[in-house]
């Protein structure tokens, strides 16, 4: 465990955050990537990166609670909004993809969201 967290601090220490800063939750994706290869990304890449792991924070929540209370008008209300801001992705996700860096690193961090669904 110790380990892991050594490494999400490496991996934040990498997009240029500072220790206090809590974008991801506690499973992150980071403790499993070749480090060198979160360093080959650009700004930009680094950026979207974190906005998307704030959004997947969110979408996991959201699906936790449908599990166990589809019928919550709040949260199916949240449901939406977070389905929406998956469509305001799309541009820069299919420009990014061409790269296959960050390709691969996106593709890891859509496999931590199927774990935790």
């Amino acid at each position: 465990m110790l380990d892991s967290k050594s490494s999400r601090r490496n991996f934040f220490k990498f997009l240029g955050l500072t220790a206090g800063t809590t974008l991801i939750s506690q499973v992150s994706f980071a403790a499993h990537l070749d480090q060198t290869e979160i360093k080959k990304l650009t700004d930009e890449q680094k950026e979207f990166i974190m906005l998307h792991e704030k959004w997947m924070d969110k979408f996991i929540e959201v699906i936790r609670v449908q599990k166990t209370a589809p019928e919550d008008q709040e949260n199916n209300q949240k449901m939406i909004a977070i389905t929406e801001m998956a469509d305001e992705f799309k541009p820069k996700l299919n420009e990014f993809m061409k790269d296959g860096t960050f390709a691969l690193i996106y593709k890891m961090s859509l496999e931590r969201m199927s774990k935790e669904i």
